[in-house]
């Protein structure tokens, strides 16, 4: 085999691993977006169902929610709340309302608008990087997660 043969076998054998390590990253992109939207509806749930029969969500922050057993474990680092791209979660009541909202930080562009979409009728408002997503208009929701670095807040009663 003549030396130009074997560059030329090196060269395909590293385009064949650039692709598969292309399509593992991808692999592992959607596992922890999954992961995120399933944690998400169960967090909305549990603090839904410790709140039912108050009137507001007065005093629900993150300490209340890792006290009460209200975050799926693996949104809890220690004793931060996490998620799966790195990123912190934060809890608060929305004052002046019967809300309260799930903020979501350092989510990568190509997962925030699918995330930004993700049961838009399930919550009462949805923001991106401080612009208004909730009608989930897909040119905004797409606009709004310009960065690599993206906050989803969710709203929820």
């Amino acid at each position: 085999m003549s030396l130009l043969e074997t560059l030329g076998a090196i060269l395909v054998g590293l385009i064949i691993l650039a692709g598969a390590a292309l399509g593992l990253n991808s692999a592992f992109s959607s596992s922890k977006l999954g992961e995120t939207e399933q944690n998400l509806i169960t967090l909305r749930m549990q603090v839904q169902h410790m709140f039912s029969g108050s009137n507001d969500f007065s005093g629900l922050d993150n300490d209340l929610a890792l006290s009460a057993g209200l975050v799926p474990k693996p949104f809890v680092k220690g004793t931060d709340l996490r998620n799966p791209f790195g990123g912190t979660i934060t809890l608060a009541a929305v004052s002046g309302t019967s809300a309260f909202s799930i903020s979501l930080t350092q989510i990568p562009q190509d997962e925030c608008s699918k995330l930004a979409k993700f049961q838009t009728d399930a919550w009462l408002a949805v923001d991106i990087n401080g612009s208004d997503a909730t009608g989930g208009d897909v040119s905004e929701i797409v606009t709004a997660c310009s960065g690599s670095s993206n906050t989803i807040t969710f709203t929820a009663r």
